[in-house]
């Protein structure tokens, strides 16, 4: 059996979605299944280099990434070079094995659905959204209008569907009941790190990392900024582009916690890894209540916390207990006294500090790439057409 994965994105792009899809497609290349990543080209740089020092990951022999350019014409790009690469990539592989197809782009599930045909190619589409009904969207674009349209005509066309919440499966279970699938959270990468947990408590720093979007907690932070500055705590935000931390920037200087804050833009996720070790406390998970937030959403953030044992105070929603289980510390989305005595507890008390810590590390053993890529397995072979 070979693995394809297909993503329309760049090579090294900024945020979750293609190292979401690189550690997918290792994590069964570690397995020991053939693997093949198709991604786009992205700029010139050496691919094996970019795996360890960029993504962290270890090259090996059975993971081979397509690095594809996309068209170009004047100032913009299109991904039907990706695409077409991948269309026939597979079409060959399947000469010789059976091969499972995975995406999470819409736009590819045309030349998927045309692919199972061939009763040894199998078609599996990754979930991050619930497009199918839009009745929880308030604006509207044609976007929504035409991924609605896409997984209506196309999903029942599939072998199957992976989620990442169980509240978006059971969604997607009431519209296509016909049509198998599984929930499976994002993965973990545990780091077996040296230091003690008493010494990251001492720190006293919250982190946060991620895209510097408001409704991602970056507002709750603010409010709480003052509260936690008067504790001695402090808050680093690790993320976002250089226009954005400008902003929040002048923000912290209006609140007068400028010296409790300090802001790092987007950086090589093995830095970011290097600053969890190296500075965090408590990871924070602090999502808006919304609808999407609540049910759709698996916030990588939380993974990256409890791949490091960091205990992680996060937002009581349906999604973030998922994600971190036994392990997590529950806030009310708009508690901003009860996440300061939350938060105040976990760095004063260094017997709960370390009872949730060791959990943490516990959750990333239990949701590690490795044990979703095992699942992974099991459901494809379930479904499997001989």
């Amino acid at each position: 059996m070979i693995f394809v994965w297909v993503n329309k994105r760049n090579w090294k792009s900024r945020g979750p979605i293609v190292n979401v899809n690189v550690h997918n497609a290792a994590s069964l290349s570690s397995l020991g299944y053939e693997v093949h990543l198709c991604v786009g080209a992205g700029e010139n740089s050496n691919t094996d280099k970019d795996l360890r020092d960029f993504y962290g990951l270890t090259p090996r022999e059975n993971f081979k990434i397509h690095r594809v350019r996309r068209w170009q014409f004047r100032s913009s790009t299109y991904s039907h070079a990706i695409f077409l690469y991948a269309y026939r990539l597979i079409r060959t592989l399947s000469q010789r094995d059976h091969v499972v197809v995975l995406t999470r782009d819409s736009s590819f599930l045309i030349l998927l659905t045309w692919l199972c045909h061939n009763p040894r190619i199998g078609g599996y589409y990754e979930l991050h959204d619930f497009c199918a009904d839009l009745s929880w969207v308030a604006k509207k674009g044609s976007r929504h209008y035409r991924e609605k349209f896409f997984e209506h005509l196309f999903l029942p066309r599939l072998n199957g569907l992976i989620c990442i919440t169980q509240t978006q499966q059971e969604l997607y279970g009431k519209l296509f009941p016909s049509i198998s699938s599984c929930a499976l959270p994002l993965g973990t990468k545990p780091v077996q790190d040296s230091k003690c947990p008493d010494e990251r408590r001492k720190r006293r720093t919250l982190m946060y990392v991620g895209s510097m979007r408001r409704e991602k907690g970056i507002d709750f932070l603010f409010r709480a900024s003052p509260k936690l500055a008067a504790l001695g705590i402090k808050i680093l935000f690790w993320g976002g582009k250089d226009k954005v931390i400008s902003q929040f920037q002048k923000e912290a200087r209006e609140l007068g916690v400028e010296e409790a804050v300090e802001f790092v833009p987007f950086q090589p996720l093995q830095e970011m890894h290097r600053a969890l070790a190296e500075q965090a406390s408590l990871g924070v998970v602090m999502l808006a209540d919304n609808y999407y937030n609540r049910y759709l959403t698996c916030p990588t953030k939380a993974l990256d916390y409890l791949s490091h044992g960091i205990p992680v105070v996060g937002s009581s929603l349906p999604s973030v207990r998922e994600v971190l289980g036994h392990s997590g510390t529950y806030v009310r989305a708009y508690d901003v006294d009860g996440f300061v005595r939350s938060v105040e507890i976990l760095l004063d008390d260094p017997g709960r500090y370390n009872k949730m810590a060791s959990l943490s590390l516990q959750r990333a053993n239990e949701i590690s790439w490795e044990n979703r890529a095992r699942t992974i397995v099991d459901f494809v072979q379930r479904h499997q057409r001989t």
